[in-house]
C-alpha cells in the first residue's frame, strides 16, 4: 500500500507502514532504551506503544516532511507521558540507579566509562540530557533535532554545545579521582 502525493514540482511517495517501521524500528527502540535507562523490558513495551500510536496517525503523517523527525516527535511526546506517569508510582531516581543484568564485578573499564557519562547525563535537565542524546547517541543531525524539539537549527546547536560543556564538568572530577586512586594503588 503506498500513497502518492503531488507536490509543488514532484511526486512524494508515502511508505506502507511495515517499510516506515522497519526503517525507523532501530532508531527509536535505541532512542527509548537509552532514556529508560537500558531496560529492555520496558524500552520494548514503549517502542511498541510508539508504533502503536503512529499507525493511528501515519494517515495524518505528511510524506514531504521528515519521516524521521515524525516518529521520533511520536517517540519523545509519549516518553514525556510515561515519565509523567510514572512519577505518581515511583521514585525516577532509584530506577535510573538500577544496572540491569550487569555484575559490578565484571564491569571492564569501557562499561564504566559507559556508566560514567550515563551517571552524568542524569545529572543534567532534562533538555541538555535529550539534546545529547538525539545528537550523540542518536546520529541526528542539528536540522532533524529542530525539528523533533521544536526549535531552529542555531537554537539546537547552542544548547548542545552548552549541555556538552555542563556533562563535561560533571564527569571531569570523576575521572581525576579515579587516576588519582588508581595511581596511588599501583
Amino acid at each position: 500500500m503506498s500513497i502518492e502525493f503531488l507536490g509543488k514540482s514532484k511526486t512524494v511517495r508515502k511508505p506502507d507502514f511495515r517499510q516506515f517501521y522497519e526503517l525507523h524500528f532501530q532508531n527509536v527502540y535505541r532512542f527509548v532504551f537509552f532514556r529508560v535507562y537500558q531496560n529492555r523490558d520496558v524500552a520494548e513495551d514503549l517502542t511498541s506503544e510508539i508504533f502503536m500510536r503512529a499507525l493511528k496517525a501515519f494517515e495524518t503523517y505528511d510524506p514531504a516532511k521528515s519521516e524521521k523527525a515524525w516518529i521520533m516527535t511520536i517517540a519523545r511526546n509519549h516518553l514525556i507521558n510515561y515519565y509523567r506517569d510514572k512519577k505518581e508510582t515511583s521514585d525516577l531516581d532509584e530506577i535510573a540507579f538500577q544496572v540491569q543484568g550487569i555484575d559490578g564485578n565484571e564491569l571492564e573499564d569501557t562499561n564504566d566509562t559507559i556508566r560514567e557519562i550515563q551517571s552524568g547525563l542524569l545529572e543534567l535537565e532534562e533538555n541538555d540530557r535529550e539534546l545529547i542524546e538525539l545528537k550523540y547517541i542518536q546520529g541526528y543531525r542539528y536540522k532533524e533535532i529542530a525539528n523533533i524539539v521544536g526549535k531552529t537549527p542555531g537554537a539546537v546547536r547552542v544548547e548542545t554545545f552548552r549541555a556538552m560543556k555542563k556533562l563535561k564538568l560533571i564527569i571531569k572530577p570523576r575521572y581525576e579521582e579515579v587516576e588519582k586512586t588508581t595511581s596511588a594503588v599501583a
